[in-house]
């Protein structure tokens, strides 16, 4: 089915197809699934001796199920210490470029730790440059449709009627009006918010993403990593001032070595907008991280089960 749909889209696009036939090719699957990639920046320098080689099992186990995962999305954070080990980037971009390999589809959030002289070299100093991000992004081959004025904010294409949206760590005026114009430019449309930490574990964390799910009732889903603790996932629903909702899903594993080849799974249906997440390794399948009784970041409790969320 997806081979055939994938085909009739292209006869679609050609005007070769009469207009029941490209209704089928436009319509959305009835069920997708998404990776969830949650900050690999202890991974890309290897932490623990094996982390590196484990985050690159997990893409090369993500292409071997390329039919089954529609996208795959990066929380941010692609590295730790860029100022003090450049290196990082080097194996950041060796492990990304294994889902070029397959043409996998990804978007990529802009984490604080990306930021060029990260960590400052002083008190004094404000983490700040983008250029070996945009170089290594660049590098990659699949890119956003739309670019932010920042550069650091995308629009990617999902399924029909659902659009990933990566917005800036710190969204100027003129990014915040860019993600205005491109959700009014799609009425009608469904959007996810992938941002490095606008989710924590127990819902929305600043005042200005608040502001932006609700003023914005469009964007169904955001998704974040960064924060650090026991609980390393965080599923909610958030109800917003007019009585929509919003499903707030935070996950990071960092600097915990045994939950390097950890993710989320997020399997939506497009059409009601219900979706169900569950951790996974996508390398034997398990579901349900274990728990860790130590780590650099301390005991870190099991992952949950399954949840769902119906709309």
């Amino acid at each position: 089915m997806r081979t055939l749909r994938g085909a009739c889209a292209l006869l679609a696009c050609l005007g070769l197809l009469p207009a029941a036939a490209r209704a089928e090719a436009d319509a959305a699957p009835d069920r997708v699934q998404i990776y969830i990639m949650p900050d690999t920046q202890s991974w890309a320098w290897n932490q623990g001796g094996t982390s590196l080689e484990t985050w690159r099992g997990v893409a090369q186990a993500l292409c071997r199920q390329r039919q089954r995962f529609a996208m795959v999305l990066h929380t941010g954070d692609l590295v730790d210490t860029p100022r003090t080990r450049p290196e990082e980037w080097t194996n950041a971009l060796s492990v990304m470029k294994e889902l070029d390999a397959c043409a996998m589809p990804y978007a990529v959030a802009f984490g604080n730790h990306d930021y060029d002289n990260y960590p400052a070299p002083s008190a004094d100093k404000t983490a700040a440059g983008d250029e070996r991000w945009q170089a290594v992004t660049s590098a990659l081959a699949y890119h956003p449709a739309e670019r932010a004025p920042s550069g650091r904010g995308g629009l990617y294409p999902l399924v029909p009627g659902w659009f990933v949206l990566t917005a800036d760590l710190q969204p100027d005026a003129a990014d915040l009006r860019w993600i205005a114009a491109e959700i009014a430019e799609r009425p009608g449309a469904r959007f996810v918010l992938l941002h490095h930490e606008c989710v924590k574990a127990s819902g929305v964390s600043y005042e200005w993403c608040s502001q932006l799910f609700e003023k914005h009732p469009e964007i169904w889903l955001a998704i974040s990593g960064h924060w650090l603790g026991n609980s390393r996932n965080g599923w909610n629903e958030v109800r917003r001032a007019n009585g929509s909702k919003l499903v707030a899903l935070y996950q990071n594993y960092q600097h915990v070595p045994d939950l390097a080849g950890w993710g989320v799974v997020l399997e939506l249906e497009p059409g009601s907008g219900d979706l169900c997440v569950w951790t996974e390794d996508p390398r034997s399948g398990s579901v349900g991280h274990p728990a860790a009784s130590s780590s650099l970041a301390g005991a870190v409790r099991a992952g949950p089960g399954k949840r769902c969320f119906r709309r």
